[in-house]
């Protein structure tokens, strides 16, 4: 009941001392925020902290098994595991010749990894390269490979068929002049049906925690012309596709068919999927800058996010830069509504950068509240652990 006067004020005692604590107590909260603001950031607050696994760790059950125990030691929910790498299949198919690293093998690795997370926090994701086919100067050596069966499907720079092997004797002398190898044409129909039965397969014979597609896109700019696509697009510019009597009023170009060839795959292979399996979280891995996504790659994964196609867009920010990082952040910030921010999962490169930057990176995606994080890859851990130590911080 004691009472001092401070300016020209009675107060009590006690509310002078409670007072005096909350003074400390705020100085301290601020000076605890600064330090974890500025070395560390704990991602429970974020939903997800995925990992891409390689199709190399993906060839034996004692490979696998590290890959699982890294990941539940390291804090990792998620896992993106390759099972199409190139054209190929890592799991039991029918429709998709085996891996050659897989050869004179009767091993299941998409089934064995599934079996070995069953009953823990981790949920794996099936990682299909979808149109990338082919990067290796050498001819496949499965017969039966689609670089070998239809080189009427793959994409061009020019409005001919690919010459396959009049290209790999070109790439043998320089890698380069195929760009990053042979595509399939997104354009070409026929090219649609065998990627839609491929996953209709894998939906019949694996429960699944997502299936995540990488290389949705065009090789790159100029590419696009498989001379199929291009008959199919004489058509769609003429009238609405499938009903050739309807005209349209403005006659959509070139690039609008392309995008429109990928939009409406990632569409029908939603509803697929979903048609299977509900519970399956639909992904794709794009380029982060969206303006350069759509124009240059065929990527409006803007309008596949909005539109409910996709789960989760993934982009892969993978630059060393923070600044240019940081400018990825903002072009997504300011052309995506906030509602759907935390669908995107931001891809993080630890291949090219230092684990100082990679965590810098990290706190940079809570800050911008972020879904999570992709790491890429599990290689770069595994070749050197120390890095993974060094960032573990960053992931409790």
């Amino acid at each position: 009941k004691l009472k001092v006067k401070k300016n020209n004020k009675i107060e009590p005692i006690a509310d002078r001392k409670l007072n005096q604590f909350l003074i400390l107590f705020r100085r301290a909260a601020l000076v605890a925020l600064l330090f974890l603001s500025k070395d560390y950031l704990f991602a429970e607050s974020f939903k997800v902290r995925a990992l891409w696994i390689v199709r190399d760790f993906m060839t034996s059950q004692d490979k696998i098994d590290e890959v699982v125990r890294f990941a539940e030691n390291n804090n990792y929910n998620h896992l993106f595991v390759q099972v199409r790498g190139r054209g190929d299949a890592y799991y039991d198919s029918k429709l998709v010749p085996r891996s050659h690293l897989l050869k004179n093998s009767n091993f299941d690795p998409l089934e064995y990894i599934l079996n070995q997370t069953r009953g823990t926090h981790i949920r794996v994701h099936a990682w299909l390269n979808t149109y990338y086919l082919w990067s290796s100067p050498q001819k496949p050596s499965q017969n039966n490979h689609l670089l070998l069966q239809h080189s009427d499907w793959l994409d061009t720079k020019v409005p001919d068929e690919m010459n396959v092997s009049h290209m790999l004797d070109k790439m043998e002398k320089d890698r380069k002049i195929n760009g990053e190898g042979f595509y399939l044409a997104p354009t070409h129909p026929e090219v649609e049906a065998h990627l839609q039965n491929i996953i209709t397969e894998l939906l019949q014979n694996y429960r699944l925690g997502g299936i995540h597609f990488d290389y949705i896109r065009y090789h790159d700019i100029g590419w696009g012309m498989n001379p199929t696509g291009l008959k199919f697009f004489l058509n769609y510019a003429n009238g609405m596709p499938g009903l050739p009597g309807i005209k349209i009023q403005e006659k959509p170009s070139f690039a609008d068919f392309k995008r429109a060839s990928i939009t409406q795959f990632i569409k029908k292979a939603s509803m697929r999927i979903k048609a299977y399996q509900p519970k399956c979280i639909v992904s794709a891995a794009v380029k982060p800058n969206i303006y350069n996504a759509r124009n240059t790659f065929g990527q409006e994964w803007d309008l596949w996010l909005t539109a409910g196609y996709i789960d989760w867009a993934v982009p892969m920010n993978y630059t060393g830069s923070n600044q240019l990082f940081d400018n990825n952040l903002k072009i997504i910030s300011d052309n995506i509504p906030s509602k759907y921010i935390e669908q995107i999962i931001m891809g993080i490169g630890a291949y090219n950068q230092s684990s100082r930057s990679t965590g810098q990176k990290i706190y940079r995606v809570g800050k911008n509240n972020y879904g999570g994080i992709s790491m890429f890859s599990y290689t770069v851990f595994k070749k050197n652990p120390a890095y993974a130590k060094q960032i573990i911080k960053y992931l409790r």
